[in-house]
């Protein structure tokens, strides 16, 4: 444990470097610490003794290590604070028009990674807590057509397919009713444990020729089981992690995996410095800050940047974006589930 006055030169020195990317030294401390500067050299050695500073090789001054960052993050940072300047830029930007939920997720990625100049990541709400409200197939041809699938009343996920060739028009109507009568209402991971149990063991009631139907359901939900997830700015990886980072990062399921895994419980905002379970983001930061979709859960906004940012500078753009996102979305449902008449 430090004492506050060693907390307050830790935080200034995070500061200044991060204004001045140079090592700082003790007389540019004096202003603001209320010491002699042979006090605050003092306290220098303590934190750099205790792995929060580094020493410069080309100067007397300090450097915050990566430790020293985390200990900010934890200790001084305040995660609910919000730059006000930032707000009547987001808001504008999300000024558009969207078409789809993926188009405005898509948008929100877009914008993290230019604000902050690092890798913008955002996740739909979890599939595995997502519930299948309802299904139907429509015929687009003698050989294709599209199974529709509802989740949580308010996202449609559509599979085009082939029909198989021993199919005829009232297999796929009975495709419809078995879907409809064993999994509708049910959450995606009961319909994971489903399919892998229960249809394999009732399929022969409800089709003559059992051929192709268990790989046309698995083909049709495969989608359902995976995340949605937008990535922006991959590229800004190699300036601060590396290759194995940016080839991480492409890996869009295990990313969203990943990100998962560094949640903390009942907290809006999870902070991760140099700390990562995954080895190729051991020497990055990973920010992440829950944001309501209106009738359906909660999705994730992350940031995977340097160690050496201004963390302050990215929890307000993270705190400005998830209010503004969970706005536009609210907006996109209410328009989704009225009612629009022509008054003439």
């Amino acid at each position: 444990m430090i004492t506050q006055r060693q907390n307050d030169i830790l935080n200034k020195i995070i500061d200044l470097f991060l204004e001045t990317h140079e090592p700082v030294g003790s007389k540019a401390l004096q202003d603001s610490i209320q010491s002699s500067s042979a006090t605050i050299r003092n306290d220098m050695a303590k934190l750099e003794k205790l792995g929060l500073l580094e020493k410069a090789h080309t100067s007397s001054g300090r450097l915050p290590s990566s430790l020293g960052f985390k200990y900010f993050v934890e200790n001084s940072l305040d995660v609910s604070s919000i730059n006000q300047a930032d707000v009547y830029r987001v808001v504008k930007i999300f000024d558009f028009e969207a078409f789809r939920l993926e188009d405005i997720l898509e948008r929100a990625a877009q914008i993290i990674a230019e604000l902050t100049g690092y890798v913008g990541v955002v996740i739909d709400v979890e599939p595995a807590r997502q519930r299948l409200t309802g299904f139907d197939i429509v015929r687009l041809s003698a050989h294709d057509a599209l199974a529709v699938m509802m989740l949580d009343d308010s996202r449609t996920v559509t599979v085009q397919f082939a029909v198989p060739k021993n199919f005829l028009q009232k297999d796929l109507e009975t495709l419809v009713e078995l879907v409809n009568d064993r999994f509708k209402g049910q959450k995606v991971l009961e319909i994971h444990y489903k399919l892998r149990t229960e249809i394999p063991q009732i399929i022969q009631k409800y089709f003559t020729t059992t051929d192709n139907v268990l790989d046309l359901f698995d083909f049709i939900f495969a989608n359902l089981f995976e995340e949605t997830i937008m990535v922006s700015n991959k590229l800004a990886t190699l300036e601060f992690s590396g290759s194995q980072a940016y080839q991480f990062v492409d890996r869009k399921q295990a990313l969203a995996h990943c990100i998962r895994q560094h949640l903390v419980d009942n907290e809006l905002v999870s902070i991760t410095v140099a700390d990562s379970q995954e080895p190729s983001l051991a020497q990055a930061s990973l920010m992440t800050h829950q944001f309501l979709i209106p009738y359906r859960g909660y999705g994730l906004l992350s940031v995977i940047g340097p160690i050496e940012q201004d963390y302050r500078r990215t929890v307000s753009l993270l705190n400005v974006v998830s209010r503004v996102l969970s706005l536009k979305l609210n907006d996109y449902y209410r328009y989704l589930n009225s009612n629009h008449y022509e008054v003439n």
